[in-house]
């Protein structure tokens, strides 16, 4: 009986593992170059709208607006007049106030009641919002209507401490943010909602083939017909007739589809940071490269210069500045050919650059013809 337990036992565990290890190639032979469709897309129209307003932050304790913002003092005194206080704007001299710029975006398929975030902005010559509160302020959008209110404390992320002319500061402190401090008045309409029909996706990053095999996808899940390329950015989809009436329900089921997403061989370039960022299939030609290193040192010494007692002179200082330049020599190095990302990498380590150098090396290999993608410079 124990015999025949033992081999039972083993049996199960022989079919399991010849189980695991005929699924494992299947998850092993994953492209990676295979994305969900709503990573790279979004469907038009169903987006975020910009709201804007200006208000004042009170509750500061001597970091806002001075006297002579004009429109801060004259907002001071339009608050008080709509609670029944008449006042002079000579009046009102206060630094605890300061005049901003609320900010904040309205979601797609938003409705009222809902809290978004808001950004607040000084506008005049305070130096801190640190511990202010936001008055009650109307949030409008490009079509004048308002759509939120506003109103909180501000974060502003840091703070700003000083005296006597010496102080000392943490991030920047004129402008901070209010978590949920905006609520939404007035319901949020998006195209999807209008149109029962069909809608066009839009890829993040427009390219014709992506667009293609994005448009192959979908009419392989839901029939041909579905969707077509209109360019290298859109896509249209006609809803089936099982999706006539429940876009949303397509766009969930759609969502989760895996497609092929090309890649574009391009490298990015800031020169201000010194940031080089290589992207896609990038191949390099074969190329000789000499790169020098010039270095440029300015050194000065200040000397005090005694007069000649005897001319009645004066005491004088004197400047006295040497500037050295030195040029490091690079010998040509050869770099062969490289295939891959990680190959062109590799390859120019080699030339032990800095990254601001590697940026004009780059620059150079493309007016060559050597390196084969586009570039980018920011």
């Amino acid at each position: 009986m124990m015999n025949h337990i033992k081999r039972l036992v083993t049996a199960l565990v022989s079919l399991a593992l010849a189980v695991s290890m005929a699924g494992a190639p299947a998850y092993a032979q994953i492209n990676d170059k295979m994305v969900h469709v709503k990573d790279i897309a979004h469907v038009q129209g169903v987006t975020g709208n910009q709201l804007v307003g200006y208000g004042v932050v009170v509750g500061l304790q001597g970091t806002g607006d001075s006297t002579s913002v004009i429109f801060t003092s004259q907002t001071i005194q339009n608050i008080l007049q709509s609670f029944g206080l008449s006042v002079s704007q000579n009046a009102v001299r206060t630094r605890d106030v300061a005049a901003v710029i609320v900010t904040a975006t309205l979601p797609p398929f938003a409705h009222s009641g809902d809290n978004i975030d808001v950004t607040v902005s000084e506008m005049g010559d305070a130096t801190s919002l640190q511990g202010g509160t936001l008055v009650l302020t109307e949030l409008r959008a490009a079509n004048n209507l308002v759509y939120a209110t506003a109103q909180g404390p501000v974060s502003v992320g840091g703070f700003l401490a000083g005296s006597n002319g010496s102080g000392v500061a943490q991030n920047f402190t004129g402008a901070g943010r209010i978590p949920n401090g905006g609520i939404v008045a007035r319901d949020m309409i998006t195209p999807l909602e209008n149109g029962q029909n069909g809608f066009n996706y839009v890829l993040t990053t427009p390219d014709f083939k992506t667009a293609a095999n994005l448009a192959s996808v979908l009419n392989g899940r839901f029939g041909a017909g579905t969707a077509f390329a209109m360019d290298a950015e859109t896509v249209h989809v006609t809803l089936p007739a099982a999706y006539a009436n429940n876009p949303v329900q397509f766009l969930a089921d759609a969502s989760d589809l895996r497609f092929t997403q090309d890649e574009v061989a391009k490298v990015v370039m800031n020169e201000r940071t010194g940031t080089v960022v290589f992207g896609g299939d990038i191949k390099l030609a074969p190329c000789a490269i000499a790169h020098g290193d010039l270095t440029i040192t300015i050194t000065t010494q200040n000397q005090v210069v005694q007069p000649n007692p005897l001319a009645n002179g004066q005491t004088a200082q004197q400047s006295n500045s040497q500037i050295n330049a030195t040029q490091h020599g690079k010998q040509l190095s050869f770099i062969a050919g490289a295939a891959t990302l990680a190959s062109v990498v590799r390859a120019l380590n080699t030339l032990g650059v800095s990254p601001r150098d590697l940026i004009a090396i780059v620059q150079a290999l493309r007016a060559a013809g050597s390196l084969q993608a586009d570039l980018e410079i920011q």
